[in-house]
C-alpha cells in the first residue's frame, strides 16, 4: 500500500482498442464459417398453449432446409438458460425444456429450422403446422394469486413458486419499530428494463460428429457454466463442449443467460453442419430475458427523532414471467443491499416470487441492488424531512463504517470512503446554496443526493473461484490467460496492469488471451463487479509467484542471493548496486535455451477464492428543474463521486460510471418494456417504443474518483462495473420532492406520473 507505482494506475488504451476502432474485431453476428447455415426459431404466437399436435414434413422437404428440431429429437430435460445456477451449492431451480410443450409466453420456442439462407429459413418456418390448444393467461402479480386464477404450472400452487420467505434477518425488528419516534413507509413499483445493447443476441455452433465435440460461439459472460449448462442439456461431458467468446456488443448481465445458444446446438448437432442464430431486433427485446423484475417493493423504515435509524421491514415481490431464470436470486441481492449502507439493528426482509405469462427474468447491471437503493434512499429522505435533518448530513452519520456487517451476513466492511464522497459532491453541486433557493414560478428547481455501499463479487453467498496462469516467452513478455468474460468492461486493460507492474514489466508487455474454455482455466467470468477484484487478485498472485521464479534464476546467474534483487524496468539487478543486472528478456530467453540442464518455461498460476467483498461507495447528487405546467424533468447536473480504492485505469473507471449515468437516467425516467394485459405481448419490441436517454438526454455529467485503497484489494482496488447505475433514480426523486413537493413511487418517473402527484395535492 501506497508503493511507487510505474503502471497501476495510468489511464492506459483498452487491450481490445486497435481491433475496434479499424474494424477488425469479430462479433458472432459479424463471424461466417464454411459451409454455416442459418438457424431460425419458431415461437409461439399465445402466451400459455398446450402443443397437440407439430408437422414438420413440409418443412423439412423444403430444398435448402438442412435440418428441423423440435421437443422430440432430444431427450426431454429440464434446464435453465440461468448459466448462474452453478454458482450455488445446489443451484437455482430448472423449470426449461429445450422446447416447450407448453408454450407459457408469447415466444416461447416450439421447434427451429436450419437452412442455407435466411430466406429458406423463413419460409421453412412457414410450413411447420402447430395445432394449439390455448389456454387462459395471467399476465400480472395481483391477477396470478387472484382466487380460481388460471394455473401456470404443476410446481407452484396459486403461481407462488417462492412462498413468503424471510431473508437475513437482524436484530429484532418488531421491537425496532417500536423504540422508533419517526416511521416512514411506501410501496414502490419498477420497470422490466431491457440490456438494449447494440449488438442483438446471436450464436453459432458446430458439432464435430467424428470427435463428439460441440464448439459453440456465445456473447456469455460466463463461459465456464455456459460450457457446464450446454453438456447438461445434452447429455455431453464437460470436456466435449467448448465456447469462444467472441468480441460482444451487449453484455450488462444479459450475457449471464444463455439466449439462442440451446437451440443453435440442437440444429448444429442434428445437421452436422454449422449454424448461426442471429435475432433481429424485435426478437432480441421480446425474447431476451429482461432485468430481474421485482415487480412490487413494500418498505418501511424507523428512526428516532435525532435520525438514528432503528428498524427496516420489507417485502420484495417478484414477477418471474413464465421461467424463474433470475428473479429470486434478484429479490435475494435487493435485500442484502440493504445491509451494508446504514446502521440498522433490526432488519426484517422477506421475497415472494410468482410466475406470470410473459418472457422470464434476468440480470441488469446492477442486480437487484438497483430496486432497493431506489426505495431505500427516497425513504431515508422523507426521514430527513419529518426529523428536520439534511441529507447529507443523515448519510455522513449513520451509514456504516469499517468494521461493521457487510453485505451479507459474515462479512465484515474493509474500507470505507463514503464521507469523503459525500463531501467532494456536496460542495460540488453547490448543496446548501441550492437546497435554500425559492420553490416558486413555472418551471422549479431541485437538488438531490443518494449514496450507496455495493460489492466486489458475490462471495460469501455465491462461488467465486478465479484462476489466472502467466506464460513466460523468449522475449520476457508474459502470455496473461484468464476468463473475465470479456464484455468491452476494460478488465483486460485493468488485468495486464496488475501483471506488469508486479512483474516490473511494460503494459505492451502484457498480452492476454481470454476467449476460449479449451484455453483457459476455469474461473467464474463476470457478473457482481468482480471482474477486476477477484480476477485481479488471481493475477497478482501468479505474478507474484513468477517473479520469485525470475529472482531464483537471475540470482544463479548474477552469483548473488535471491534476497539481494530487485526487479522493475524491465531488468532484474542488485539492489545496492543497480548497475549489475540483467534483463528479464535474457532471463526467460536462458531458462528456455538452458544447455545445462536447467531448461524451462517459466510459467506460473493462481487460485483465488475471495472472502472479503470490498465495498466501493458512491455519492450521486443532482440538480435538476420540473415543469409545473408538463410534467417535464430537466437534469441540469449530475455528478458521481465513487470510493474505488485505487483506480488500475483511471479512465476505465470513469468510463464505467459515465455509462452508468446514461442508463440510471434511462432507469429513471424513460425505460419500460410494457406488458400487454390483454395478450401478454410485449409492447416495446423496439428502439421506436423503447426509450433509452441519447447524447441530447445527458445532463452536464462529472465522474469524481477517490482512492483510500482497500487493504484486500489488488493494490488496494476495489469495484466500478455496476456502481454507476444505481443512485440516477432514489437523487432525482428526491430532487423532485425538493422541487415541487410530491414523492414519485414508480419507475420510470414519467411526466404523467408527476402530473398526477401534483394533482392529487392540489397543484
Amino acid at each position: 500500500m501506497g508503493q511507487k507505482l510505474s503502471v497501476v494506475g495510468k489511464s492506459l488504451p483498452l487491450k481490445e482498442a486497435w481491433d475496434k476502432v479499424t474494424g477488425k474485431a469479430q462479433y458472432s453476428t459479424t463471424m461466417n464459417l464454411p459451409g454455416m447455415l442459418v438457424g431460425k426459431i419458431l415461437r409461439s404466437p399465445h402466451a400459455h398453449a398446450r402443443i397437440v399436435s407439430i408437422d414438420i414434413s413440409k418443412a423439412r422437404a423444403l430444398p435448402g432446409v438442412k435440418a428441423v428440431v423440435t421437443a422430440n429429437d432430444f431427450p426431454k430435460k429440464l434446464f435453465t438458460v440461468n448459466v448462474m445456477h452453478w454458482q450455488l451449492d445446489g443451484g437455482e431451480l430448472m423449470d426449461m425444456y429445450l422446447f416447450a410443450d407448453v408454450a407459457r409466453y408469447i415466444g416461447d420456442p416450439i421447434a427451429a429450422v436450419a437452412a442455407v439462407n435466411e430466406e429458406i429459413a423463413k419460409e421453412a418456418l412457414a410450413l411447420i403446422h402447430v395445432e394449439y390448444e390455448v389456454l387462459p393467461a395471467v399476465f400480472t402479480v395481483e391477477d396470478a394469486v387472484k382466487e380460481g386464477a388460471p394455473q401456470i404450472r404443476d410446481n407452484a400452487a396459486g403461481n407462488i413458486v417462492v412462498p413468503p420467505m424471510s431473508v437475513f434477518p437482524t436484530g429484532d425488528m418488531e421491537q425496532g419499530f417500536k423504540e422508533a419516534d419517526v416511521v416512514v413507509e411506501g410501496t414502490y413499483t419498477t420497470s422490466k428494463a431491457i440490456q438494449a445493447g447494440m449488438e442483438n443476441a446471436c450464436s453459432i455452433a458446430s458439432y464435430n460428429s467424428g470427435t463428439g465435440r460441440l464448439t459453440v460461439w456465445s456473447q456469455t459472460q460466463l463461459p465456464h457454466m455456459a460450457r457446464r449448462m450446454i453438456a447438461h442439456l445434452f447429455d455431453m461431458d464437460e470436456g466435449r463442449v467448448r465456447i469462444i467468446q467472441p468480441y460482444a456488443g451487449n453484455g450488462f448481465g444479459a450475457g449471464t443467460d444463455l439466449n439462442c445458444e440451446p437451440q443453435c446446438c440442437a440444429l448444429a448437432i442434428k445437421a452436422c453442419a454449422p449454424v448461426k442464430i442471429m435475432y433481429d431486433r424485435a426478437e432480441d427485446f421480446s425474447n431476451r430475458l429482461t432485468r430481474e423484475h421485482i415487480c412490487k417493493i413494500e418498505m418501511k423504515i424507523g428512526a428516532k427523532q435525532d435520525g438514528t435509524p432503528t428498524a427496516l421491514k420489507a417485502k420484495y415481490t417478484g414477477d418471474a414471467g413464465a421461467y424463474m431464470a433470475k428473479t429470486a436470486s434478484g429479490a435475494g441481492v435487493a435485500l442484502a443491499s440493504n445491509i451494508t449502507c446504514y446502521e440498522i439493528p433490526n432488519i426484517y426482509q422477506e421475497i415472494e416470487v410468482v410466475y406470470t405469462n410473459h418472457v422470464a427474468c434476468g440480470a441488469f447491471r446492477g442486480f437487484g441492488g438497483m430496486q432497493s437503493t431506489f426505495v431505500r434512499e427516497t425513504l431515508v429522505d422523507e426521514i430527513c424531512q419529518k426529523v428536520g435533518m439534511d441529507p447529507v448530513e443523515f448519510r455522513m452519520k449513520f451509514h456504516r463504517k469499517v468494521g461493521g456487517l457487510g453485505w451479507f451476513p459474515g462479512t465484515k466492511i474493509t474500507s470505507c470512503a463514503l464521507d469523503k464522497c459525500l463531501e467532494i459532491g456536496a460542495e460540488k453541486i453547490g448543496w446548501k446554496e441550492k437546497r435554500a433557493r425559492k420553490k416558486e414560478g413555472i418551471r422549479r428547481k431541485g437538488v438531490g443526493v443518494a449514496c450507496m455501499g455495493w460489492l466486489s463479487g458475490a462471495q460469501p453467498m455465491l462461488l467465486e473461484l478465479s484462476n489466472a496462469l502467466l506464460k513466460f516467452n523468449e522475449d520476457g513478455s508474459c502470455n496473461m490467460i484468464v476468463t473475465p468474460g470479456n464484455i468491452g468492461q476494460g478488465c483486460l486493460g485493468s488485468l495486464s496492469q496488475i501483471a506488469a507492474e508486479v512483474l516490473g514489466l511494460n503494459y505492451e508487455d502484457i498480452h492476454p488471451i481470454s476467449y476460449d474454455t479449451d484455453l483457459t482455466e476455469w474461473s467464474v467470468g463476470t457478473h457482481a463487479s468482480r471482474g477486476l477484484y477477484c480476477l485481479g487478485l488471481a493475477v497478482k498472485k501468479a505474478a507474484e509467484n513468477a517473479r520469485e521464479q525470475f529472482l531464483r534464476r537471475a540470482a544463479n546467474i548474477l552469483k548473488v542471493a535471491p534476497v539481494e534483487l530487485a526487479m522493475g524496468g524491465k531488468r532484474i539487478y542488485v539492489a545496492a548496486d543497480p548497475q549489475k543486472g540483467i534483463s528479464v528478456a535474457d532471463v526467460a530467453k536462458d531458462a528456455i535455451y538452458n544447455y545445462s540442464g536447467n531448461s524451462e518455461q517459466i510459467t506460473a498460476r493462481a487460485s483465488i477464492t475471495p472472502t472479503a467483498f470490498a465495498p466501493p461507495w458512491q455519492a450521486g447528487f443532482v440538480d435538476l428543474e420540473v415543469d409545473m405546467e408538463t410534467g417535464q424533468v430537466s437534469i441540469i447536473k449530475w455528478i458521481t463521486v465513487h470510493d474505488i480504492g485505487k483506480a488500475i485505469n483511471p479512465m476505465t473507471v470513469e468510463g464505467q460510471l459515465d455509462g452508468g449515468t446514461g442508463q440510471g437516467i434511462g432507469f429513471a425516467l424513460y425505460e419500460d418494456t410494457i406488458i400487454s394485459t390483454e395478450n401478454g405481448k410485449m409492447v416495446a419490441d423496439g428502439f421506436d417504443k423503447y426509450k433509452i436517454p441519447s447524447i441530447l438526454d445527458m445532463p452536464d455529467n462529472e465522474s469524481l474518483l477517490v482512492e483510500e485503497e482497500d487493504p484486500t484489494g489488488p493494490f488496494g482496488a476495489k469495484s466500478v462495473g455496476e456502481s454507476g447505475i444505481f443512485l440516477q433514480a432514489p437523487a432525482i426523486a428526491n430532487a423532485i420532492y425538493d422541487a415541487v413537493g410530491v414523492r414519485i413511487r414508480d419507475v420510470p418517473i414519467t411526466p404523467e406520473r408527476i402530473m398526477s402527484a401534483l394533482k392529487a395535492k392540489g397543484q
